[in-house]
């Protein structure tokens, strides 16, 4: 499923929803470029970029979908740990979401 993401009335990207094990498992790894502009991966409260690589930009996500913490440019072979509140994280290709800041809301579109 593909969804868009708006932040402040404008559509920042076409998001496929990784929602099954699989999904979630393989997000981003093992391509040499992104195969989405962005990943929305749930449940989920902490992630990796082993196996990857290129680097991402990352929005960890609350329940009211409000950014509780971005991370730009992660490069490949890092951890992040989990992050409290966080039920959701968003993962985009580098720069995706420079825009965006920590503590505002997104609203997802189908």
């Amino acid at each position: 499923m593909v969804k868009t993401l708006v932040y402040e009335c404008v559509s920042i990207a076409e998001i496929f929803v990784a929602d099954s094990f699989i999904k979630r498992f393989l997000g981003f790894m093992f391509r040499k470029e992104p195969h989405h502009e962005a990943i929305l991966i749930k449940p989920c409260n902490s992630i990796h970029t082993f196996f990857m690589k290129f680097s991402i930009d990352v929005l960890f996500i609350n329940e009211n979908m409000e950014v509780i913490k971005k991370i730009q440019g992660l490069k490949p072979g890092k951890v992040i740990m989990p992050q409290k509140k966080s039920t959701m994280v968003i993962e985009g290709r580098e720069g995706i979401f420079k825009n965006i800041k920590e503590g505002k809301k997104l609203i997802m579109l189908k």
